[in-house]
């Protein structure tokens, strides 16, 4: 653990800790804290593996690697040297529960979804610095075969269809990626790339199964136009308890 410090005033005029304070406080649940400082000490009291853990001692030495507490004041460097913290490791056997979502000659690939190394999570960050260079927008990766069959050349613009829903990104024929598989990053909010993976989920972790999607990949040679029929096509396919109300009279 080691301190942050400021770099820069805040272009809004106040700190993450003191929008969260305001906020609080104006939604009724009252923070008093007058420095970061103060916040540290509250964790120190209720978390016990930062008991003894201060402001003036990250200032003093520097960083501190946790547990850091009464028997271990400056941290603990090395943490099970002669066994677990909790004793003896306890191993415990899941049974391996296959995924729901299947392949059909309606969605015969299979969608997985990842990162980037230039770019971190939705890119609220590192989108705005150089990184773009090396990342520019979300790209459909495709093995050369699938892309044939589709009619699909690097750089066109191709349509991504689940059962969850749809997006347009532009192709990028690959073999780094297996036949019957593709690949798409979700730094950036245009692409929509969550849209199409399904609301499945781990039973134990409850971890979202974005790893496993099952899709259709189309030639698109109107981005915008297909998006719109493509949602027209699945509001007409949805149970008609989902569908959305249309005002309009006949």
């Amino acid at each position: 653990m080691s301190r942050v410090r400021k770099v820069m005033a805040p272009l809004g005029g106040y700190q993450d800790w003191e929008v969260t304070v305001l906020l609080s406080n104006a939604l009724g649940y009252p923070m008093h804290y007058n420095h970061p400082s103060e916040i540290m000490e509250e964790i120190a009291r209720l978390t016990p593996t930062f008991a003894a853990l201060t402001y003036e001692k990250l200032d003093r030495l520097g960083s501190i690697q946790w547990p850091c507490t009464d028997a271990a004041p400056e941290g603990t460097p090395t943490m099970h040297i002669d066994q677990f913290v909790r004793g003896k490791g306890k191993f415990w056997q899941t049974e391996y529960v296959p995924t729901s979502e299947k392949v059909n000659s309606r969605f015969p690939l299979i969608l997985t979804t990842g990162r980037i190394l230039s770019q971190y999570n939705v890119g609220a960050q590192t989108r705005r610095t150089n990184n773009v260079v090396w990342h520019a927008e979300d790209v459909l990766e495709i093995h050369p075969h699938d892309a044939e069959v589709r009619g699909v050349r690097d750089g066109d613009w191709v349509g991504l269809t689940s059962r969850a829903g749809d997006t347009v990104l532009r192709a990028k024929v690959s073999t780094r990626i297996a036949p019957g598989v593709v690949y798409t990053t979700f730094h950036f909010p245009e692409t929509n790339a969550n849209v199409v993976t399904t609301e499945n989920s781990d039973w134990a972790t409850n971890c979202p199964e974005y790893k496993v999607t099952a899709v259709e990949v189309v030639l698109v040679n109107q981005k915008d136009a297909w998006s719109k029929r493509a949602q027209a096509d699945r509001e007409l396919t949805r149970p008609t308890r989902y569908r959305k109300h249309d005002p309009t009279p006949a």
